[in-house]
């Protein structure tokens, strides 16, 4: 059992690894050209000069044997100083998008190696079929069981999808910028596979006859009975505050003190 569970950890995880590298890469293509809108050209002064040099020619007037103009000789000094170039919003969260999908991808990559050297150190030394060697592999899958290895291996797959949900969000903000009809039809496409991943991740919240599980529903499943564990416990607090209220309470007058008085100490006892 130990090894099989291993051996499909292992190449579960050499597959992300491949996925992450691939879109790593083709992340940083688009991050290279896309930090540069972070940092505006400063306003261009050429406009300015050539304005004032066609004044210039303009207002030239012959006076044998002199050439006048009514435009003073252009200096530096005469350029209009310009504010520092501020970066549009739309690329600061284009940039922020990308960026944040970057670092998610290759932190996968990274626990995935990470995880790929506790997996090796494991099978390190459980050659054999002896008692001891028995003994050691049980211990070594209990630790594995212990520290949750089996989570963090599906919380892989969980930060790549992270990392292209940012990924096509930052496209499509991009895209709209530049052209409506590439936008209108990037964002049906985007759109119909989030459809798709939203509602097969959460089928198997609804219903056990669902072969849809993943990761994402696993994560998703962890979630929603934390919440409702917690629902639980405050219903029965405020169950058992009642409870004794109704028991204890005197005259109509002591109602409100009582209830307060209960809940508060059931909900802190929680």
């Amino acid at each position: 059992y130990s090894e099989a569970l291993v051996d499909r950890w292992a190449k579960e995880i050499d597959t992300y690894l491949v996925y992450a590298g691939l879109f790593s890469a083709i992340l940083t293509a688009f991050n290279v050209e896309s930090y540069q809108l972070l940092q505006p050209s400063p306003p261009d002064p050429s406009p300015d000069i050539l304005l004032h040099i066609s004044l210039q020619l303009s207002s030239l007037s012959y006076i044998p044997p002199f050439i006048n103009s009514t435009q003073p000789a252009f200096s530096s000094s005469g350029v209009r100083p310009t504010a520092s170039p501020v970066a549009p919003r739309w690329a600061i969260w284009l940039n922020t998008l990308w960026f944040s999908s970057l670092v998610l991808s290759l932190s996968s990559a990274s626990v995935g190696i990470l995880v790929k050297q506790w997996l090796n150190e494991f099978q390190s030394g459980l050659s054999g079929d002896s008692e001891h060697v028995a003994r050691l592999r049980q211990h070594r899958l209990n630790n594995l069981e212990r520290c949750h290895v089996g989570s963090i291996v599906n919380a892989i797959p969980v930060l790549l999808q992270g990392a292209l949900a940012l990924f096509l969000s930052g496209l499509l903000i991009l895209l709209w910028r530049l052209h409506i009809t590439v936008a209108s039809v990037a964002s049906v496409l985007v759109s119909g596979v989030a459809v798709f991943i939203i509602a097969t991740s959460i089928a198997p919240l609804l219903t056990i006859r669902c072969a849809y599980v993943s990761p994402q529903s696993l994560a998703l499943y962890a979630i929603l009975s934390q919440v409702l564990r917690i629902i639980r416990q405050k219903v029965v607090a405020i169950h058992t505050c009642l409870f004794r209220l109704f028991n204890k309470v005197g005259e109509p007058g002591d109602l409100p003190i009582l209830v307060l008085t209960y809940q508060l100490n059931d909900l802190g006892d929680a």
